[in-house]
């Protein structure tokens, strides 16, 4: 009597297809990755953009908004509300002092001995009180940057012999009562003979830091009698 052996069959599976599966598994984690960075960079340009137009917008707001005068802010803060005289007082700010503005040119004076100081008449300028005669100074009204300048005419062959060597020196200086001190601000020299030539200029001009009160006065340390004519002044920059 024959009969059949039964048994299990068993399908083999490719080694391939693991692999296959996880490598693809694999791409899509890549590709959801990249989804999420794009979306997180998006998010983050759209809340850069929310802040600069936030920041632009309050910026127009404050510059376009009306400013108060700080005199009248403070006048209002002290007037009584029902003081009717003092409504009547004018709102504006004083105005400050106006720049300084003045040329002087030399009176001359004979028989001078020692070292003097320049004796001015104002050709313009010179009001409310920017030139002071007693001190023979330009007085400065308002603290600033101001070019000061001074020009002189020598006439080297009228007062000694042609082969003497004639020398002339000039300082700028300053005074003010607050240091009550005299202050040299800069100076000029300069020397020559009648055989080389019979008059000379010397100039001098520069940018000064100078505070309000301050009186600017020319000595001459040497050489007064050269002196043929002369320029002294001040403007506010």
């Amino acid at each position: 009597m024959g009969h059949n052996e039964s048994g299990d069959v068993v399908v083999g599976m490719p080694s391939e297809k693991p692999l296959l599966i996880l490598i693809s598994h694999c791409q899509e984690m890549k590709q959801q990755e990249a989804k999420l960075r794009i979306i997180t960079l998006l998010l983050l340009l759209s809340c850069a953009a929310l802040f600069v137009f936030t920041n632009c917008t309050d910026l127009t707001r404050a510059t376009m908004a009306p400013v108060s005068s700080p005199a009248y802010s403070a006048q209002q803060n002290l007037c009584p509300a029902g003081d009717q005289s003092i409504t009547s007082t004018p709102t504006t700010a004083p105005s400050t002092a106006s720049p300084l503005r003045i040329a002087l040119s030399s009176i001359v004076e004979s028989n001078l001995t020692g070292r003097p100081y320049m004796n001015w008449t104002v050709e313009f300028g010179g009001d409310n009180g920017t030139y002071n005669s007693d001190s023979r100074a330009i007085v400065i009204p308002v603290t600033g940057h101001y070019f000061v300048y001074m020009r002189f005419l020598l006439h080297l062959c009228e007062t000694v012999e042609n082969g003497d060597l004639k020398n002339f020196r000039v300082k700028l200086q300053k005074w003010n009562e607050g240091y009550q001190q005299i202050v040299d601000l800069t100076e000029a020299r300069d020397s020559g003979m009648c055989l080389e030539e019979r008059s000379r200029t010397v100039f001098m001009g520069q940018l000064f830091d100078l505070l309000k009160g301050d009186h600017l006065k020319v000595l001459i340390y040497e050489g007064y009698e050269l002196i043929h004519r002369s320029s002294f002044g001040a403007f506010w920059t």
